[in-house]
């Protein structure tokens, strides 16, 4: 069967979609695959109409689609059904294990589960005119209604599954024209933040061990029952990432792009760190959280090539981490884990990220200043990264918005880019202050103001002042700020 292979990610696909392709051609279909590998501006009609050379060949249309790119998949699909009359289009991705029944609005049918036996089967049915429409995991639209089916335990054999498909054979990329995939434009756009060198994205593992109310993990707890954590074997991950390396040789950086890399056991992290420092040799990034931490597992990725370490708090308020975001993590924690890993700064040149959320509108002006406080606290070199909250449905949160009447459900606009949007809920002097104080910890020129400035400017009686004046003038101010990042990043791109 001929599969077209769609990801409308802005950034050129490093997840599920590789995968697939892989596990199709394993199955002995043919798979083309397509990337709209460009954030902004958004595709124009007459570009989208450049897939039909592709479409007039294809048997069946998969799309990868998260919710921040809903609208993309949709303009896609409804070009494909108009244009195409009978070619089926099937969604897949976050955004359909969040909401299948709002994808199937548009989709002909949604995998919202683990996709590795349930794509297949679909296909394989498809091949041979079988009835599909018990498949696991899967959901249709059958005559205008909802059909949706159980749900598959989760995949457990990683091992056993191919590696994802770095190749070029029969890869486009969609940038004004249908473009054939090369080595120098796959180099191009994987030169990404935090160092924009040359990087690989890879998942060494499946499921979270946290349940974040802003998490689409959440979507898979209701579904399984309970937190699943599964890993890939340390001799299969090498294998895969050696394997990789020699397809893309001029990868510079590696980022573990699991949400929390040191939820491996102690004696998985150590063979890991062995055979990496020996095998693989190039420099990494991995995130973590303050409640898998520990100084050992540090420092034996310290010894095995980590220059990058991404820890989450998302707020300095107490309240809010643990009643709005569901963070069974104190900040007592965190502080001492911070504490711990300050000295790798300097000792190891070991750079820290440190995740925050701002703009929640279950925020308070005192909760924000408290994460003001945090972020002025922090130890010199570490780098704030601040995420803007975007309710995703499937989560506990998404739920209280549309409760709260702050979002309507199934609202497109509601999905903006949580690194770099406008201020929508906190248009106040105290947001305006987190994105200043996030400036000017990342600007050489502007870390020479000292300390007693910024204390100043969150004081109370400085806040009381500052509250005078209209939001629209700090709504303007932060817009104003999150551009100049903007600016800063596509510069050092340049």
């Amino acid at each position: 069967m001929d599969v077209t292979l769609i990801s409308v990610s802005g950034r050129l696909a490093c997840d599920g979609i590789r995968l697939i392709s892989s596990l199709l051609k394993k199955a002995g279909h043919r798979v083309t695959n397509v990337y709209l590998a460009r954030r902004e501006p958004d595709y124009e009609l007459h570009e989208l109409e450049r897939l039909g050379d592709i479409l007039k060949n294809t048997d069946l249309v998969m799309m990868a689609v998260y919710s921040n790119y809903f609208g993309r998949a949709i303009r896609i699909t409804d070009l494909i059904h108009q244009r195409f009359p009978g070619l089926k289009v099937v969604w897949g991705g976050p955004h359909c294990i969040a909401t299948p029944e709002l994808s199937l609005k548009y989709a002909d049918a949604v995998c919202f589960s683990e996709g590795d036996e349930a794509v297949v089967e679909l296909v394989n049915r498809l091949a041979a005119g079988q009835d599909y429409l018990n498949i696991p995991n899967m959901a249709f639209r059958v005559n205008g209604s909802y059909v949706a089916n159980p749900v598959l335990p989760p995949f457990s054999d990683l091992d056993s599954l191919p590696y994802y498909d770095y190749g070029l054979d029969d890869q486009f990329l969609l940038d004004g024209e249908l473009l054939p995939l090369t080595m120098d434009k796959v180099k191009t756009l994987t030169q990404q933040y935090p160092f924009y060198v040359p990087t690989l994205y890879f998942l060494t593992s499946r499921g979270c061990p946290h349940e974040c109310s802003y998490c689409n993990n959440c979507r898979y707890v209701s579904m399984f029952g309970k937190n699943v954590m599964r890993f890939y074997s340390v001799h299969r991950l090498i294998a895969e990432i050696k394997h990789t390396l020699a397809v893309l040789p001029f990868v510079e950086f590696i980022v573990f792009g699991d949400d929390d890399f040191l939820a491996r056991p102690y004696k998985q992290l150590e063979a890991f760190a062995v055979r990496y420092r020996k095998e693989i040799g190039l420099p990494f990034g991995a995130a973590a959280s303050p409640r898998t931490y520990s100084k050992d597992k540090i420092e034996l990725l310290l010894d095995s090539g980590l220059t990058t370490f991404n820890l989450g708090v998302q707020s300095g308020s107490q309240r809010v981490v643990t009643e709005v975001y569901n963070r069974k993590i104190s900040l007592e924690k965190t502080n001492s884990v911070i504490q711990e890993i300050a000295p790798y700064v300097d000792t190891r040149d070991l750079t820290v990220i440190v995740d925050f959320i701002i703009d929640n509108p279950y925020e308070t002006k005192d909760d924000i200043i408290q994460t003001y406080n945090y972020l002025l606290n922090l130890p010199r070199r570490f780098k704030p990264n601040l995420f803007y909250l975007s309710f995703y449905p499937g989560t506990p949160i998404y739920d209280r918005a549309v409760k709260d009447g702050l979002i309507k459900e199934a609202d497109e606009g509601i999905f903006r880019s949580y690194t770099g949007s406008s201020i929508r809920y906190q248009k106040n002097y105290e947001t305006f202050l987190v994105l200043w104080l996030r400036l000017a910890r990342l600007h050489p020129q502007l870390q020479k103001i000292p300390g007693w400035v910024f204390r100043l400017l969150g004081s109370h009686p400085v806040r009381k002042l500052a509250s005078l004046l209209p939001d629209s003038i700090y709504e303007k101010g932060a817009n104003a700020l999150q551009l100049r990042m903007a600016w800063e990043k596509k510069g050092k791109r340049r």
